[in-house]
C-alpha cells in the first residue's frame, strides 16, 4: 500500500492520534504525515503510506494555507484559545481598514518567535513541557518564515468586549499561525490569541479533497502518487545513464538545466530517482531511488 492519502483532520485530535489510528486500521507500519496540526485545529493533514514515506522531507517544504480567526482582547499563554489566560483588554470599535493595514505589514519574509507551547526543543526538552511543568517559560529563538499573502475574509465582529475576525494565510513551513495572532495583537497594543484553525492547503493538496476520519478505509482509499506533486524539475535521461541511476552513482552537472532538486525519469518518462546538490563536490548525487 503505496501512496498519499488526504485526511480532514477532527477537533481534538492529534497528528499523531491520526496516523496512530490509520496505522492500525489499514494495517501498515510504513506511515507518516508531513506537516503537525494542533489539536484545537482542523483540515487537511497529508499522510503518506507505504513507499510514499521516502517523499515526507520534500512535501513538508511546501507552502500551507489557513483560514483563523482570531479574538482580540484576550491573550493565553499558549497563544490559542486552549491555553490559560493570562491577560484581557475591553476592544473598542475601530476601521476595518486599520486591521487590514496592520496585515499587509506582516506579508513577507521575516523573524518570528515561536511558541512557548511549541514542541521545539530548548536545553534537550521541548518547550511545551516548562509550561506544564509550570517551570518559567524558556527564551525561544526566532526563526525565518514568509507570509506569501494574509487576506481579511470576515468583517470583525465586537462582541463581549471583544473582537473577532478571521484571515486567510498562505506561508511557507515551520510559520506558526498562534504567533502571527499574538503579533498582530501586539501591533495593535492589545491582547490575542488564534480562537479557531483550519488549513485549507498544502502545496497542490486542498481540503475538498481530504476525507474525513470516518470514511476512511482499505475498501473505499484512494491513494495519491506522490511523484509529481513534489514541484521538482524533471529531466529524461538517455539509456547510457541507467546503470549509474541505478547503483547510486553521482551524473554531471551538464545534464541538469540547474542546481535545483531534480526528478530524473527515463526516456519514457518513468520516474526513476531523485537528484540533489552535492554542495562539497558541486555535482548532483542520488537521494532517493524509486
Amino acid at each position: 500500500m503505496d501512496g498519499i492519502i488526504l485526511v480532514d483532520k477532527p477537533k481534538g485530535w492529534t497528528s499523531h492520534d491520526v496516523v496512530s489510528k490509520l496505522r492500525k486500521q489499514l494495517n501498515t507500519k510504513k506511515i507518516g504525515h508531513t506537516g503537525t496540526l494542533d489539536p484545537m485545529a482542523t483540515g487537511l493533514l497529508v499522510v503518506c503510506l507505504g513507499n510514499a514515506t521516502k517523499f515526507v522531507k520534500y512535501l513538508t517544504e511546501h507552502d500551507k494555507e489557513y483560514i483563523a480567526e482570531i479574538t482580540l482582547g484576550v491573550k493565553t499563554n499558549t497563544d490559542d484559545i486552549t491555553g490559560e489566560v493570562i491577560d484581557t483588554a475591553v476592544i473598542s470599535t475601530f476601521e476595518k481598514s486599520i486591521l487590514e493595514n496592520i496585515l499587509k505589514s506582516f506579508v513577507g519574509t521575516m523573524s518570528q518567535i515561536p511558541p512557548v507551547a511549541s514542541a521545539i526543543k530548548v536545553n534537550g526538552k521541548r518547550a511545551y513541557e516548562f509550561i506544564h511543568k509550570q517551570q518559567d517559560a524558556p527564551t525561544m529563538q526566532p526563526r525565518i518564515v514568509t507570509f506569501h499573502a494574509i487576506k481579511l475574509v470576515s468583517n470583525p465582529v465586537f462582541i463581549d468586549d471583544k473582537c473577532l475576525f478571521s484571515i486567510r494565510v498562505v506561508c511557507s513551513k515551520g510559520t506558526y499561525i498562534r504567533a502571527l495572532a499574538r503579533d498582530i495583537g501586539q501591533s495593535m497594543n492589545v491582547p490575542a490569541t488564534l480562537s479557531n484553525l483550519r488549513r485549507t492547503k498544502v502545496g497542490q493538496f486542498e481540503e475538498k479533497e481530504a476525507s474525513l476520519m470516518e470514511n476512511l478505509s482499505i475498501d473505499t482509499l484512494h491513494l495519491i502518487n506522490p511523484i509529481h506533486y513534489l514541484g521538482f524539475q524533471e529531466i529524461h535521461i538517455d539509456d547510457e545513464y541507467l546503470f549509474k541511476v541505478a547503483n547510486g552513482a553521482f551524473l554531471p552537472m551538464s545534464i541538469f538545466p540547474n542546481k535545483e532538486e531534480t526528478l530524473v525519469c527515463d526516456k519514457t518518462g518513468k520516474p526513476l530517482a531523485i537528484y540533489t546538490l552535492d554542495q562539497t563536490k558541486n555535482i548532483m548525487r542520488l537521494s532517493v531511488l524509486l
